[in-house]
């Protein structure tokens, strides 16, 4: 492309080498990048222990790395925008007593019912409460975000795999997001990262079925309020109810099942009357995909 052997661009970006000035001009005209992208100052490293990625073991280095330099850029991106707009400052409570990781407790695992009065759920009610919510369902969940300080940046499309991630940098909560996924799983999926941010805060490790559990609940409970749903759901709901509520509650239609207790599978706010993991099916029709909006305004 630029007559660089793969080697030699190892070299450039590991600082084993330094390109005369000819070379960074012309991966500037091949990659559309501006020159002084490839001299600016190094980024600073996102470790890996404070981001919440859903299931790290299984992750490939690639992928790994693919997102964390996301992470990174978005960073970067944050500190551009704020140098030259007004950006909400962050109004997230710091929940991490309604946390157990690092406790003898037993876990609450994604897929199943848990315990009742979980923790999660109770941390989720505080944040409607102090959010002005009330139990009315969310309008959208990227909004809401955006308007309580939490900078929403999308994932890039070379790493499918990842659903969503969140870390804090400098107290300032970041949510990155796949939108790739269907509406309803976008939704949830920053849902459960708020969960890992106000349950997790900057000191733990957000890694685990632990942690993963514990974002799933609160996910399920902030998007269908315990006090909404025993409203509004029949005892023996139809089809037809349950379609029309996963319009209200904007969740996947196995979620908009009245729950005796909830548990959550990926990707839904699903309540199980077992401990029994599943994965369901969602049906997706019906909504539009929720945008970042604030960074598109400012750009």
């Amino acid at each position: 492309m630029v007559g660089l052997t793969a080697r030699r661009l190892s070299d450039y970006e590991n600082g084993r080498a330094y390109p005369p000035p000819a070379s960074p001009a012309s991966l500037a005209e091949a990659l559309e990048f501006p020159e002084s992208f490839f001299v600016a100052e190094e980024v600073a490293d996102l470790p890996v222990e404070s981001v919440s990625f859903r299931a790290l073991s299984k992750m490939t280095a690639s992928q790994r790395d693919i997102a964390l330099s996301g992470g990174r850029l978005a960073r970067i991106l944050q500190d551009w925008i704020r140098a030259r707009f007004k950006l909400p400052a962050p109004d997230l409570p710091s929940l991490t007593s309604f946390s157990r990781l690092g406790s003898d407790n037993e876990p609450v695992f994604p897929g199943e019912a848990g315990v009742e009065n979980c923790p999660a759920e109770r941390a989720a009610e505080l944040v409607r409460t102090r959010w002005g919510l009330g139990a009315a369902p969310i309008p959208n969940m990227v909004h809401l975000l955006e308007a309580h300080g939490v900078r929403v940046f999308s994932l890039s499309r070379d790493c499918p795999e990842v659903d969503a991630f969140s870390f804090w940098d400098r107290s300032i909560p970041f949510v990155l997001l796949n939108t790739e996924k269907t509406a309803e799983r976008g939704r949830f999926h920053a849902a459960h990262e708020l969960g890992h941010l106000v349950l997790h805060g900057e000191k733990q490790v957000p890694h685990g079925l632990q942690a993963e559990g514990e974002a799933h609940r609160f996910a399920a409970a902030l998007l269908m309020p315990a006090a909404d749903v025993l409203a509004y759901a029949p005892r023996n709901p139809s089809t037809n109810w349950i379609l029309q509520a996963k319009r209200r509650w904007k969740v996947a239609a196995m979620g908009a099942r009245p729950p005796p207790a909830r548990g959550h599978a990926e990707g839904t706010a699903v309540p199980e009357r077992s401990r029994q993991r599943r994965t369901p099916r969602p049906m997706t029709w019906g909504f539009v995909k929720e945008r970042v909006t604030r960074i598109e305004l400012a750009l």
